[in-house]
């Protein structure tokens, strides 16, 4: 009687052990999964043209968010240990549940749910970092952030669902692999309290992420990582530079200010996964009132110094989901009005390069330098100049 009460307890302890290692194994390979998918989306960003970028890019999706590429630490690393960690914890959360709270004895319903698991976490994770940076777009431009959510936030959303469901299955297949076959009485109490341990821990993660992702967009309008120094030496000539002013000039009308009476500057930028951002303002530095109006001219060069010529369309809605409407806008002494450029990213390499703008076509271009993802025929749209909320 004692050696069958003995092999039972063997038994259950055995099983015990065997269903914490899957549940762990399913949150490690959560992980790795993470690094993985983003490592290959690097790997192959970096290679090919434009073109065939465009053709891969939906099947190597990553849920790493843009600013952990360019920003200046400690965003970077802040920005993965967050991720990584919340990803962690939701995974290990999910998978007590499902292999030790409420298990079934059919595998395949398990390896189901669980990769289930993985979509929703990815998900969730994404939408959090978008959240950091929704709330500092909302503080800078006011409203509710539509424009925001519609350009930014469902492009990364359903990057993150496609990542979950490429990789998903892993640690979906690894967890239902090493776990066995279910306890038919978990220690309930226990178990819950893990359960609840770990959506506390990530919930605490998620909350560091969106933080996080909030201080990299606020930082990236300010100052971007740059590479290591090397040695100086002479660039070469541009073969191809762009002019200083624009081949074709706007028409002149009553009241438009001249080109001493407004200045041209870049107020803002943005890089979710997969979507860029650029604002533009024009103010007025002189006495009086004056009118622009119409789509500010921009032009961008290499690096080297050669000019890059992206398909700039007009974009007929500003940051906050309004109408923009072809009338011109008054800038009182002082007063400013914005322009924004969104646009998918062609590659994900971002350089330094040179954006030239100007208040209209025809009026002489000024210069600054972002590290930014442009090249030859991308599709970008510009809004005409309008005054934010």
């Amino acid at each position: 009687m004692k050696t069958q009460e003995h092999a039972e307890s063997l038994g259950t302890e055995r099983r015990s052990v065997v269903a914490r290692i899957g549940w762990m194994a399913y949150a490690v390979a959560g992980v790795l999964a993470v690094i993985a998918a983003d490592l290959l989306h690097r790997a192959l960003a970096w290679r090919g043209s434009p073109e065939v970028w465009h053709a891969i890019e939906p099947w190597v999706p990553t849920i790493i968010p843009a600013h952990a590429d360019y920003t200046v630490a400690p965003w970077p690393a802040m920005i993965w240990l967050a991720l990584l960690f919340t990803v962690g914890f939701a995974l290990a959360a999910v998978s007590v549940f499902v292999l030790r709270i409420r298990p079934s004895h059919r595998r395949w319903v398990r390896a189901l749910v669980l990769w289930g698991g993985v979509v929703i976490v990815g998900v969730g994770v994404a939408g959090v970092a978008q959240l950091g940076e929704w709330l500092l777009w909302t503080e800078s431009f006011g409203g509710a952030g539509g424009s925001f959510l519609r350009t930014f936030t469902v492009p990364a959303l359903w990057e993150a669902a496609r990542w979950g469901l490429l990789w998903g299955w892993i640690p979906a297949v690894v967890a239902v692999a090493l776990s066995g076959v279910p306890s038919p009485r978990p220690r309930a109490r226990g178990v819950l309290i893990l359960c609840v341990g770990l959506v506390v821990a990530a919930a605490v993660a998620a909350t560091c992420l969106a933080a996080a992702t909030r201080g990299a967009a606020q930082s990236a309008s300010t100052e971007v990582a740059q590479p290591e120094p090397t040695e100086p030496s002479a660039p070469p000539a541009p073969t191809d530079p762009p002019s200083e002013v624009a081949s074709s000039a706007a028409p002149d009308f009553p009241g438009r200010c001249s080109e001493d009476d407004v200045v041209v500057s870049i107020a803002g930028s943005d890089a979710a996964t997969g979507t860029r951002y650029l604002a533009f303002e024009v103010r007025n530095v002189s006495s009086a009132a004056c009118d622009v109006n119409g789509l500010p001219d921009l032009a961008f060069a290499s690096p080297e110094g050669n000019a890059i010529r992206p398909l700039i369309e007009p974009r007929e809605h500003s940051s906050v989901g309004e109408s923009i409407g072809p009338d011109a806008v008054t800038l009182e002494p002082g007063g400013s009005a914005r322009a924004d450029l969104v646009w998918r990213a062609p590659t994900g390499r971002f350089s330094e390069l040179t954006v030239l703008m100007a208040q209209w076509p025809g009026a002489q271009r000024t210069t600054a330098t972002e590290m930014l993802d442009v090249v030859d025929g991308g599709e970008m749209t510009l809004t005409p100049w309008y005054v934010g909320e």
